[in-house]
């Protein structure tokens, strides 16, 4: 490995970035004998026993003769090594190494309570035989302790926005009152009485295009509610007050922030201000600015009046899940904790060609294991496809599932075709984390980036194997034992 730059020196370490570092120091300590342990002993504690630390440095280490000083001594080199071929045979060693990852995957068990009786019934106490309490575990009823952070401590409520869109006149007359311009929503109403369908307004309004010109061209700007669609938007104020939100932005920014403020009224109150004060939003949201915009806010406000603004309600278009069933909590939102996506689900329809894929949620998880309990993984994909969750299409079939630090093979387009004879070590790479259909691995091999943001993108991860292929498109999974040999292929 040659040498880094002196700019990316700062705490940089050759051996840490590859995990085989292990299997190079196991190797050689399998190697040592009891006199390189003596030898080093020595050596460390400076022995007055020179004769005998000189006898084991000449028994286990090389010398060459060297001038110093005008005279010729034998001076020590490098340990002996254990045979001739050692450094090549240690490296066919380590070519061949295939790291094997401990894996946390503790979703839930059964919970134990502290009682004063042990499991068999009878009281538990200390040697002096005073009762004493015990944690038992639960052999009835159905109470489960959740080892991962269900969700982020941010709630948030789902919104039904009123946007705009453009839309053709024939679909817009289905319903005028949501026509955007009010004098062309005036003169559909006044139309339609007198008996007019689409075709002859769209001709009434290309006829009179000197008067209608944003009418004429047969597409017209309506109001729409997200809560007819498919998507959903969720809001929240926790952390949006306008200082940490807007102080730093600058203007595109802004105009995106404030885009996505859920009242309309207080978007163009922002958006006044920010004209008064420049565009400059680090002087118009300064805590002295929010103060100036507030003394003056029912000015900006089209002489309406309006209460102080602080912090805004800012929606997002997302996929979250409701935090419970009861009492207010359907209508209370969370999204997946950081490093919760423990599962990722390769399968394949028959209306589409080649794979497809999904992340599954924690809670549905949780609910799988509760429902199945040790043959939940046989039953995820059946649960996945049933209504209520919806995850996978009816006609699905699982291909296998992979969570984080599990070993994929990467198999070459003649293995494709012909099957997969003997693993390439150096195209098996580690899952890393899920988002989506979207899979991160990094190589097996590797420990941490040569230089940290740069070598496997800025995550630190990759879709796509160093040869180029979209890992997750051929991947099958192999079962390594804790010993790097790998005992199963291309089924989980």
């Amino acid at each position: 490995i040659p040498n880094m730059p002196l700019e990316l020196q700062r705490g940089f370490n050759k051996k840490r970035i590859d995990h085989r570092h292990h299997t190079m120091d196991a190797i050689v300590i399998a190697c040592c004998t009891r006199d390189h342990v003596n030898l080093i002993n020595n050596e460390a504690a400076l022995s007055a026993n020179k004769s005998n630390r000189y006898a084991l440095s000449r028994k286990l280490r090389k010398y060459e003769k060297t001038l110093i000083n005008g005279r010729e001594v034998d001076v020590a080199k490098e340990f002996t090594l254990p045979w001739e071929s050692f450094a090549q045979d240690l490296y066919n060693a380590l070519q061949d190494t295939v790291v094997s990852f401990k894996q946390n995957l503790r979703v839930i068990n059964k919970a134990t309570y502290q009682t004063y009786r042990n499991s068999d019934g009878s009281l538990h106490a200390d040697k002096a035989g005073n009762p004493k309490k015990c944690l038992v575990p639960q052999h009835s009823g159905d109470s489960w302790a959740i080892r991962k952070s269900m969700h982020k401590a941010t709630i948030f409520g789902e919104v039904n926005l009123k946007l705009k869109k453009s839309v053709a006149l024939r679909e817009a007359v289905k319903d005028p009152q949501r026509i955007v311009d009010a004098e062309i929503k005036a003169k559909v109403l006044q139309l339609q009485r007198e008996g007019y369908d689409a075709k002859r307004m769209l001709q009434y309004f290309k006829e009179n295009s000197s008067v209608w010109s944003d009418a004429a061209t047969g597409r017209v700007e309506v109001y729409y509610f997200t809560a007819e669609t498919a998507d959903r938007y969720f809001a929240t104020r926790f952390g949006n007050d306008l200082v940490s939100l807007l102080g730093s932005a600058d203007k595109a920014k802004a105009d995106s922030i404030i885009g996505s403020i859920t009242d309309t009224g207080i978007q163009q109150i922002l958006r006044a201000h920010l004209m008064d004060e420049g565009g400059d939003c680090k002087k118009a949201f300064s805590p002295d600015g929010v103060d100036r915009m507030n003394a003056k806010i029912q000015l900006l406000n089209g002489g309406r009046q309006h209460q102080p603004i602080y912090k805004v309600r800012v929606y997002e278009k997302a996929e979250k899940f409701a935090i419970g069933s009861t009492g207010n909590k359907p209508k209370k939102f969370a999204e997946a904790d950081k490093g919760t996506n423990l599962f990722y689900v390769v399968y394949k329809t028959e209306q589409k060609e080649g794979r497809s894929f999904a992340t599954v949620p924690l809670n549905e998880v949780i609910n799988c294991q509760k429902q199945f309990q040790g043959a939940w993984r046989e039953n995820l994909g059946k649960m996945l496809k049933t209504d209520e969750v919806g995850l996978l299409p009816a006609d699905a079939e699982v291909l296998f599932v992979l969570s984080p630090n599990d070993l994929v093979y990467l198999p070459t387009e003649q293995e494709l075709q012909t099957g997969i004879d003997t693993i390439d070590k150096n195209r098996i790479y580690k899952a890393v984390s899920f988002n989506g259909p979207q899979c991160f691995c990094i190589h097996h091999r590797v420990a941490s980036p040569i230089v940290n943001k740069m070598e496997y993108t800025t995550s630190n991860k990759m879709e796509r194997a160093i040869t180029g292929e979209m890992i997750k498109e051929t991947c099958v999974p192999i079962i390594v034992d804790r010993l790097g040999n790998i005992v199963q292929v291309g089924e989980y």
